[in-house]
């Protein structure tokens, strides 16, 4: 009778059996692996290629120098860690790492206290050409991106009070260097925010004024040249995110009140919504954090709110609109993960006995569950995930950097079964 079957009516007989017999299980592999061995480490940062093969951490030791490691096969096993050159303390200048799809290409960018460094691997971080003979300038609070292809990487950093962006058309190579976006404001919440689409054309930036307002800006021409778009006013900590193609852009940042507020852009950043107010709230410890999938169509954020718990909230429709959902307890420095679809969600924070709690969401941050508890954390802890959400990465300091591997697995139901008439 399959011979009657059209290919339409196949896959959703395929796709029908598969949600009939398999189930998903998620795990953290437990216990945790220190990847931060001879010395101890902090401000920790963790990046990985779209596959979730390669995963990629960051962090400042107590010398204090630049350490990177890698891990090529899902986070099971790592390297040992690769000195990159001397780094500062403290959070404001915690050093990134950033990766293309693929993982071949890898930038890090930190302040060694005066100049801005920046390093590049183009084997897969086996080696580095670090740190990279020209400095991007004095100045801290450093960003770094990269496109999918690894070819266009983008820079922002605090000089002073001035916004300074650069960028690289040849895989991070060489630089330019744009005239500053403006004035900016100083301190740790408050650092200055860059991302691009996936072509690397559109870039988009994001930073609290000297004037304590929120400003964006953009560049449609592979950040050669920038223009100011939208000031939110008595706009502080923001962050920001965009789709996969960058026609969609969302921000989020706290404002007096105080309140945690968003607006969006449709048109790659060009003209900007009114903002939203999606709750009134105090979170001077805990900037909010905004991530989207591919599309733009899913938006997904996370702060603390003014009882101390973990508070998220979420859109459906392109940022038009939110909701809330249950908050997840209490705690502060809540970091949000989302894979391309956005259906898989992931959250980490610290609760109050200053133990790092994860949570996971499996139906478009509608509903939440509690995964781990990883125990005691010195600095704040991050999270990452690959492009499906069946891996998941967390890093976090106790004394040691440590990382893990989520897994998220398909098992058959043995109670279901099929019999033929």
């Amino acid at each position: 009778m399959f011979k009657f079957i059209n290919k339409k009516h196949l896959i959703i007989f395929i796709t029908l059996i598969n949600i009939c017999l398999f189930a998903e299980n998620f795990n953290f592999s437990v216990p945790s692996t220190n990847i931060s061995t001879p010395f101890a480490g902090g401000a920790p940062q963790i990046t990985s290629d779209s596959s979730g093969r390669y995963v990629f951490a960051i962090w400042v030791d107590n010398t204090p120098e630049i350490q990177t490691a890698r891990s090529a096969d899902f986070s099971q096993s790592w390297n040992s860690p690769a000195n990159l050159g001397s780094g500062a303390f403290g959070l404001a200048n915690a050093p990134q790492i950033t990766t293309d799809s693929s993982g071949k290409y890898v930038f890090a960018i930190w302040s060694d206290g005066t100049d801005i460094q920046t390093a590049r691997s183009e084997d897969f971080s086996q080696n580095w050409d670090s740190p990279l003979p020209t400095t991007l300038g004095t100045g801290d609070q450093p960003q770094i991106v990269t496109d999918s292809s690894g070819r266009y990487v983008f820079t922002i950093w605090l000089d002073g009070n001035d916004i300074q962006t650069a960028g690289s058309n040849d895989f991070g190579i060489s630089w330019s260097f744009p005239p500053s976006l403006g004035s900016g404001a100083v301190g740790l919440n408050n650092l200055p925010q860059i991302l691009t689409n996936s072509s690397g054309r559109y870039v988009f930036a994001m930073w609290q004024d000297s004037s304590f307002d929120t400003q964006t800006a953009r560049s449609i021409g592979f950040g050669q040249t920038w223009s100011l778009t939208k000031k939110f006013i008595s706009g502080a900590i923001p962050k920001i995110a965009t789709d996969s193609s960058g026609k969609y852009v969302f921000a989020i940042w706290i404002t007096a009140g105080p309140l945690i507020e968003t607006a969006r852009s449709d048109d790659f950043g060009q003209n900007w919504s009114s903002s939203i107010t999606i709750d009134s709230t105090s979170v001077s410890a805990s900037p909010p954090q905004i991530v989207t999938d591919n599309s733009g169509k899913y938006v997904f954020a996370i702060w603390r709110n003014d009882s101390n718990k973990i508070q998220t909230a979420r859109s459906d429709d392109f940022g038009i609109s939110w909701s809330l959902p249950p908050d997840l307890g209490a705690g502060q420095l809540p970091q949000i993960v989302t894979d391309i679809s956005g259906r898989y969600v992931f959250a980490i924070w610290v609760n109050p006995s200053d133990e790092i709690q994860t949570a996971r969401s499996d139906d478009f941050s509608q509903n939440w569950s509690l995964i781990i508890n990883f125990g005691p954390t010195d600095d704040p802890p991050q999270i990452t995930a690959n492009s499906t959400g069946i891996y998941i990465f967390p890093i976090w300091v106790n004394t040691d950097v440590l990382t893990s591997q989520g897994l998220r697995t398909f098992f058959p139901l043995n109670s279901v079964s099929i019999s033929r008439n």
